[in-house]
């Protein structure tokens, strides 16, 4: 299995999975067909789940996403919420600028089931 990764652009984000366990999505989601940009980050963690490092680490570093890929976010996470309730260390960061999007990760990390470390973004 090899890292993943994609660059962002102006519509879709930065996708940086390490085989390590540092997963990283970053920058704005607002994609037409998010489940084709999504289809190989999902397959990524199929694989991934397979056989992961010893502690995984999700940043969700988004400043703004839409509804279609905020689906495929919320699937990725609970791929990932699962392998943690089957037992395996997998820590979730949601990193945050307005109350709103912090309020989008609460609701994500209740109706998954594990906690979410909020950190709040530094505004210039």
């Amino acid at each position: 299995m090899e890292d993943l990764y994609i660059k962002k652009t102006a519509k879709s984000p930065e996708i940086d999975f390490k085989t390590n366990g540092q997963l990283r999505i970053s920058g704005v989601s607002i994609l037409e067909d998010s489940t084709k940009f999504y289809q190989k980050p999902i397959k990524w963690i199929d694989e991934y789940i397979l056989e992961p490092a010893d502690v995984t680490k999700i940043d969700i570093d988004l400043d703004f996403f839409n509804t279609s890929s905020q689906v495929n976010i919320f699937e990725i996470l609970l791929k990932l919420a699962n392998m943690k309730h089957s037992g395996y260390k997998v820590e979730f960061y949601w990193h945050w600028e307005d109350e709103d999007f912090r309020e989008v990760g609460e609701d994500i990390s209740n109706l998954i089931g594990v906690d979410f470390t909020f950190i709040k973004k530094d505004v210039d």
